[in-house]
Parts: structure tokens; C-alpha cells; sequence
């Protein structure tokens, strides 16, 4: 008995699990609310572009040939730029 040891300390009442399950709803609400934001942004900018390219009209190949380039760039009309 002389190598025993009483443990004093008071036990922890079980305390239940809903602070972490509330949380991690918190933290997928904000990831899908960030994620819906962005993707908002994203798909506007795409509209814009879209946009932009049906009014100047400007069609060019896909080619990395130098000569397609040439002709891309001998029938690129500067004026529907509109440069200023």
C-alpha cells in the first residue's frame, strides 16, 4: 500500500458533442457561400468577355503557322478596335 496513489482530481462531467458538429456546419456554410461569390465573379467576367467579343466581330484562326498569322494579322481591320 505504501506505492499507491489516490487520485484526487474532481471528474469531468461528459459533456455532449454539438459544439464541434455546429461549427463545422458554420464553416461549410461560409465555404459554399465564398464558393458560390467566386464563381458568381467568374461566370460574369466570362459573360463580359463574350459580350466584348460579339461587338468587334474580330475572327481569327486557331493556327500557330506562320503564314495563318500573317493572314490573321493582313486582315485584322485596326478601325473595329477601336484604338484611341
Amino acid at each position: 500500500m505504501e506505492n499507491e496513489t489516490i487520485n484526487m482530481t474532481p471528474a469531468e462531467p461528459k459533456q455532449h458533442g454539438l459544439g464541434g458538429i455546429i461549427g463545422t456546419l458554420i464553416i461549410i456554410v461560409l465555404l459554399l457561400a465564398a464558393g458560390w461569390y467566386f464563381i458568381g465573379n467568374r461566370v460574369e467576367k466570362i459573360q463580359e468577355q463574350k459580350a466584348l467579343t460579339e461587338i468587334g466581330d474580330i475572327k481569327t484562326s486557331t493556327s500557330t503557322e506562320i503564314s495563318d498569322i500573317q493572314a490573321d494579322l493582313n486582315n485584322l481591320n485596326l478601325d473595329a478596335l477601336d484604338l484611341e
